[in-house]
């Protein structure tokens, strides 16, 4: 059995990472976005049955694992555990990509799902929950045309087109925020 540790006495072979296939690394991505489609779609599923936090708890699972897909795309390997949400934010807010509006709206859902503060203990209203499904749909898109440039294998969007022209102001149901 191996010992493995970070001094100089191991050499560079006993730590080198599997290596995977690209077909590998592409078919956990897409399973990463399957799964975010499968999750929004569930959420729509409760948010027609009344079930508002629990489509606030999958809208928000929707949007880590497209997060984990577009870090099986960007580095090219398989995480064995990413501990949260914000380990991924610097995948989607960068230099080249600025999205902070993304990275806040994706921030409070997160914020909201963890029960930390007893604002996401209030109930939601039905206009509320339509709007947080449309902006992590278009969140998904968006993420999902960085990640795979073929349109026919993208996540597709749960609405046909925009039935609401408003954006989603979540950080103002927080109190002392922003």
């Amino acid at each position: 059995m191996k010992h493995y540790s970070l001094s100089p006495l191991h050499s560079d072979s006993d730590f080198k990472l599997p290596k995977y296939s690209d077909t590998y690394i592409f078919n956990c991505m897409m399973d990463f976005q399957k799964l975010a489609e499968y999750q929004i779609k569930l959420a729509q599923m409760m948010r027609d049955h009344n079930q508002f936090q629990n489509c606030l708890i999958l809208c928000d699972r929707a949007m880590f694992s497209m997060a984990k897909a577009m870090y099986v795309h960007r580095n090219q390997i398989i995480p064995l555990y990413i501990r949260s949400m914000t380990d991924l934010f610097p995948l989607i807010h960068t230099d080249a990509e600025p999205n902070l509006d993304m990275v806040l709206f994706i921030g409070t859902v997160h914020y909201l799902v963890s029960g930390e503060d007893d604002v996401s203990k209030e109930p939601m209203k039905l206009g509320e929950v339509d709007k947080l499904l449309y902006k992590t749909d278009s969140i998904l898109e968006s993420l999902s045309q960085r990640i795979v440039a073929d349109p026919s294998k993208r996540y597709p969007s749960i609405y046909k087109e925009n039935p609401f022209n408003e954006s989603l102001d979540l950080l103002s149901i927080i109190p002392g925020s922003f």
